[in-house]
């Protein structure tokens, strides 16, 4: 009992297999968050590339509403698809526009379910113009209109609603 030889040995294995232990611990943790940022960074770089499709089919709304496109009305063919590319020509996002409209009817896929596009909610494509919006509804018509922009990826899908007044004459 009063040997204490070998004591030391064992108490810095002790120590070790902690040190060694909680070290292992902090590379799995580290490795765990890098692969989360990595995966956090795809995630943003999707959602801004879907973004900038959609702001750009905003903006240039008249490549997709030009008067073939408005003058079919609320027929289910009344849809415009197309990619948007970034200054290199590479391919960032599919753009789809179709008009909103009563039956919900596909315009792009058969089932409803292949494609964002077909997802807008149904409403009356032809209505007054919106409340506070300054155009009278005597003399004027407000059309809705579904904007669908798609990563590359396929993974983030943007979809906004659009209105734009017309006479009536």
């Amino acid at each position: 009992m009063r040997n204490h030889n070998g004591f030391a040995i064992v108490a810095c294995l002790m120590i070790m297999t902690i040190l060694l232990m909680s070290g292992m611990f902090g590379v799995q943790k580290s490795s765990t968050e890098l692969s989360i940022v990595r995966n956090e960074g795809q995630i943003l770089l999707e959602f801004y590339d879907a973004e900038a499709g959609l702001v750009d089919a905003l903006e240039n709304y008249k490549t997709w509403m030009s008067e073939p496109f408005l003058l079919t009305g609320e027929l289910a063919k009344n849809a415009y698809d197309s990619t948007f590319t970034d200054k290199g020509g590479t391919p960032v996002a599919a753009i789809q526009a179709r008009c909103i409209e009563n039956s919900g009817t596909p315009v792009f896929g058969t089932p409803k379910d292949d494609d964002p596009a077909d997802d807008v909610p149904v409403l009356a494509h032809i209505a007054p113009p919106p409340a506070a919006s300054g155009y009278s509804m005597l003399y004027f018509e407000s059309r809705k209109y579904g904007v669908t922009a798609t990563s590359t990826d396929g993974n983030t899908q943007l979809q906004v609603g659009v209105w734009k007044v017309f006479n009536k004459f």
